[in-house]
């Protein structure tokens, strides 16, 4: 998780202190998430699937945490020709990095996982759906595949100004990564283990996905319904 605890003080204690209290956690919203990372690397195995409910032209694509205890992770839809360029560039060829976000909505949670695809891989997806002599006929579906939009690196350290000189260098030989939502992440609001603490909702709830114990949801909400008989 990104998230850091506040560590509490061995004795309580009367006194005052200079020290500025721990900024507060939460409310967790979709404009204000948790956001959260696998911290080891995954290999993902991608299959093309079926999945009722998808949109004409759209492919749903099965994401499997690789290796002999294979776990399905996530479930996404993508424009075929795109998902033709993931298989073409072969952009889950090597390990990465899976993160994430979540908030609260309607008493459950809620959220989407990501894989961090490095900037070289990005453009031999871009290459592929939309090569340079043809971006005036691009389709537009080729813009999901741009690296129009802020990388990983950017959003969670733009704001840090207090990197020594050693950092800057390393961050500036560093690959940019981007985002790519290969799925969502839900839990029913009876179905929640710690109503009270979300950081603790959502960190059960990732280790119940990353162990296989996740339902999908249509299966979870009938099973709710059905226990509830």
């Amino acid at each position: 998780m990104s998230w850091t605890p506040p560590e509490q003080p061995d004795d309580a204690s009367d006194e005052t202190s200079d020290e500025t209290p721990p900024e507060p956690h939460g409310p967790y919203t979709r404009d204000n998430p948790l956001t959260f990372l696998v911290p080891e690397p995954i290999l993902l195995r991608l299959e093309r699937v079926d999945r009722p409910g998808a949109q004409p032209g759209e492919q749903p694509v099965a994401f499997t945490r690789a290796g002999p205890d294979e776990v399905l992770l996530a479930v996404n839809a993508y424009p075929a020709p795109l998902v033709d360029a993931f298989f073409a560039s072969d952009a889950f060829g090597e390990p990465v990095i899976v993160v994430g976000a979540a908030w609260e909505e309607d008493g459950g949670v809620r959220g989407e996982l990501s894989a961090l695809l490095p900037e070289r891989t990005m453009r031999a997806i871009q290459d592929t759906v939309s090569p340079e002599d043809e971006e005036e006929d691009a389709e537009p579906w080729a813009a999901s595949a741009t690296l129009g939009g802020t990388s990983y690196e950017e959003t969670v350290g733009g704001d840090d100004d207090e990197d020594d000189d050693e950092d800057d260098e390393d961050d500036d030989d560093a690959e940019p990564h981007f985002p790519l939502v290969i799925g969502a992440v839900l839990r029913f609001p009876e179905n929640r283990k710690f109503p009270g603490d979300f950081e603790l909702e959502v960190d059960d709830l990732m280790r119940s996905i990353l162990e296989g114990r996740a339902m999908d949801a249509k299966d979870k909400r009938i099973d709710n319904l059905l226990g509830g008989l």
